[in-house]
């Protein structure tokens, strides 16, 4: 199963092997090399996450996760947690690793209680769950990620744990994140009810992880709202302040017609020209 995992986003498997340390039986992995840690090791070095890493770093979580769960059968990861999401050094993306737990939803639900307390669903206790149990785990992860704190870390145990979780009370770190977008997404992600998270597929549609695509678009001309024409400009903004690529006068206008118009043939209008 992990041989075939082929994704940016996921670690890639090489090979595994029986082996007996001390007597007990263990299975060793082999995986490529990552060389700069962990989220968790990332965490706790610098403490604060800037929004602009937390943003590209939970929309390439939501890639690998999507790549998981559109497998023919779905698979699971279960323990998806910072610990678990290493950082690539040359290019500094993330990668979900660790599969270890990952199982194969060849049923409607998997079945087995599994996992880190303050990262499980409270389905996972009730042995009958499916993927959105990961869109939960990394609702969490994005709750560490926004707040250095790791989940339920007021509780002295995993027994206070499970009674928070399952009583769904969320984790006293929720109430220390500042920005609202943020906050509403983390929400949407750890609802007690499974059926009513969001999904993996929706969160990567959300304004928030969309991509920087070097582009900014702003209307051209005041719109009255009685038109269904609209004349519009866009920008190719250079963070890099790149000397002769572009300048920051420079802007493309165009009208849109939002009833006869689509996107792909106004870009392709635009690039004919």
């Amino acid at each position: 199963m992990l041989k075939g995992l082929q994704h940016p986003n996921i670690v890639r498997f090489y090979d595994s092997w029986e082996s007996t340390l001390k007597g007990k039986k263990c299975i060793v992995l082999v995986t490529e090399l990552m060389t700069s840690g962990t989220l968790k090791t990332y965490l706790k070095r610098f403490k604060v996450m800037k929004p602009k890493v937390l943003r590209s770093w939970c929309r390439q979580i939501l890639k690998g996760l999507h790549f998981l769960h559109t497998r023919t059968p779905p698979i699971v990861h279960r323990d998806l947690k910072c610990d678990n999401i290493f950082i690539t050094g040359p290019t500094g993306s993330v990668k979900i690793g660790d599969l270890g737990l990952a199982t194969l939803m060849r049923t409607s639900f998997a079945k087995s209680v599994i996992g880190t307390p303050e990262f499980m669903a409270p389905e996972m206790y009730e042995e009958h769950y499916d993927e959105s149990v990961d869109v939960y785990a990394f609702g969490m992860c994005m709750l560490e990620m926004a707040t250095s704190e790791y989940p339920y870390s007021e509780c002295q145990n995993a027994a206070q744990i499970y009674r928070k979780v399952t009583s769904g009370i969320k984790p006293a770190s929720f109430n220390k994140v500042s920005d609202p977008e943020i906050k509403e997404i983390i929400e949407g992600c750890i609802r007690q009810n499974k059926s009513e998270r969001l999904v993996i597929k929706d969160l990567l549609s959300y304004a928030f992880f969309a991509e920087d695509t070097g582009l900014r678009i702003e209307l051209a001309k005041e719109d009255s709202g009685q038109n269904t024409s609209l004349a519009l400009r866009v920008w190719v903004e250079d963070p890099k302040k790149l000397k002769g690529k572009h300048k920051d006068n420079e802007a493309i206008e165009f009208s849109f017609d939002l009833e006869h118009d689509t996107p792909e043939e106004v870009a392709q209008e635009m690039a004919s020209v």
